[in-house]
């Protein structure tokens, strides 16, 4: 497959958004902007699950939808902005979600429509190592797993707050989980940095790390520095499935399922 070239759908959002993440000054630690990023994830996810329960409103569909809808996930292709000084633009959605070969956004209409194209084009610069962690994760059920999450919206026929909720809990989350954890088993049978050896107890060098030197010299090799990072934000993106996002709260999925369709 070709490189896929991405476009930018809200000039005006996109302009927000440069100022909000390259302008802005964010002073956080690496800890703090993997589990960030985490979390912003979690949260579009969200956001995601309420438009899709927009789409299979009939009153709100502008396309016929089957009772059981072939939902994928590739590659994304809107993108607000590019990194820049070393940085890469990691998007927070795990990748573009297209229904019976469509674009989600081509279902509904009006403001509706313009917020769900956005939300696809949101991303954060980063390091590479948090790119890889991505592609890693995506390549072991991420994209999976947000897939199947929206076909659930898109085939119940319950509440849909109840049905947004169970989407995320029982499907996103757990599959996420899942996706991470394969990721990290990926990673972790590539050369790594050897485990810190401490003085035995009772001697003088107790508690003191022995082994300094082989570690100094394994994380010289930028491959093995590279996995060992890769490896915490990975870990750092589980961390971060603790916590539910603040749009998969009533009001919140209630806001997006009262936006205007014109």
């Amino acid at each position: 497959m070709g490189k896929i070239k991405r476009t930018v759908p809200d000039r005006d959002e996109a302009k927000s958004e440069r100022f909000r993440h390259k302008i802005v000054q964010r002073l956080s630690s690496d800890q703090r902007r993997a589990l960030n990023h985490g979390m912003a994830r979690n949260g579009r996810v969200a956001e995601a699950l309420c438009f899709m329960a927009l789409i299979r409103d009939p009153a709100r569909r502008k396309r016929p939808l089957p009772p059981v809808p072939n939902v994928s996930c590739t590659a994304a292709i809107r993108q607000f902005f590019r990194a820049d000084d070393g940085e890469q633009a990691a998007h927070l959605l795990p990748g573009q979600i297209s229904i019976d070969g469509a674009f989600p956004w081509l279902f509904l209409s009006g403001p509706a429509a313009r917020q769900l194209e956005n939300l696809f084009a949101y991303v954060e610069p980063l390091g590479a190592d948090y790119n890889k962690a991505d592609s890693a994760a995506e390549a072991n059920g991420l994209t999976d797993a947000f897939a199947d999450a929206c076909r659930q919206i898109l085939a119940a026929r319950g509440d849909p707050v109840g049905d947004i909720t169970a989407a995320y809990n029982q499907i996103w989350q757990p599959e996420a989980l899942a996706a991470f954890a394969a990721a990290e088993a990926q990673k972790r049978s590539r050369p790594a940095p050897p485990p810190i050896v401490h003085g035995e107890p009772g001697g003088l060098e107790y508690g003191m790390i022995m082994n300094l030197d082989e570690r100094a010299a394994a994380f010289a090799d930028e491959s093995i520095w590279a996995t060992y990072e890769q490896l915490s934000i990975l870990g750092y993106y589980k961390a971060a499935m603790d916590e539910l996002p603040r749009q998969l709260q009533p009001r919140a999925i209630r806001d997006i399922l009262a936006l205007p369709s014109a």
